[in-house]
């Protein structure tokens, strides 16, 4: 999920080895990320299963057996969709966190761009929700390559958030702010996106400030 900048040739890899563009990518690389990117968009308004050859071939104007050539199935475009969704997600919320060296401000700082990655989905992927959210309400009870890349990603997250509650409040039980921090921002995704809640904002950090100063507390 965490991108590496680590240069091989014309393209940058993540730390699982996938590549992403550099400024000398070449047409098939620039090709499969605007299909990712395209898929991606439709996937954050429609879902991650209307995500299939057909109709992304139509919506980029490109033969399916076009598109098959960088995806050999359904589910293989699926996973790599959730892939990219959740890169766009590392440069969006969590590397602008990096420098930040009060530790308690900079678990504050990724909560906050949580947030807004929640609210304005231009920051993410299209014009919905977030495709790696929609995977996990609709695979949740699906076997497959997709639910399980959905699945991975959601325990990087919870360890992402681990780690920074470790160093920010080391007094604190990690698994139960794992679970109070996730239930905050869910429930945010719904009286934004659901309810229209003009004050939802200013309740959640309410919430959110109130849990730092009085977290739930290792071996209580």
């Amino acid at each position: 999920m965490i991108v590496k900048a680590l240069k091989k040739g014309h393209t940058l890899q993540t730390e699982d080895g996938r590549e992403i563009l550099g400024p000398d990518a070449t047409k098939g690389e620039r090709t499969r990320v605007r299909i990712l990117d395209e898929a991606a968009a439709l996937a954050s308004e429609s879902g991650i299963g209307a995500v299939t050859l057909g109709p992304l071939a139509e919506r980029l104007g490109m033969s399916k057996s076009g598109l098959f050539a960088h995806f050999k199935s359904k589910e293989a475009l699926q996973v790599e969709v959730l892939m990219r969704a959740a890169e766009r997600f590392t440069e969006v919320v969590i590397a602008p966190i990096r420098a930040e060296k009060d530790k308690p401000k900079r678990l504050g700082m990724f909560f906050e761009n949580w947030l807004d990655w929640i609210e304005h989905p231009g920051l993410g992927s299209g014009k919905g929700g977030c495709p790696i959210l929609a995977a996990h309400f609709e695979y949740d009870d699906v076997p497959g390559p997709v639910r399980d890349q959905a699945a991975k990603h959601n325990g990087e997250f919870y360890d992402l958030i681990r780690r920074l509650v470790a160093v920010a409040l080391p007094h604190a039980d990690q698994d139960a702010m794992v679970a109070a921090i996730d239930g905050l921002g869910l429930s945010h995704l719904l009286r934004v996106r659901l309810m229209g809640d003009k004050k939802a904002r200013a309740h959640t950090m309410q919430a959110f400030e109130a849990l730092l100063k009085n977290p739930p507390l290792k071996g209580a």
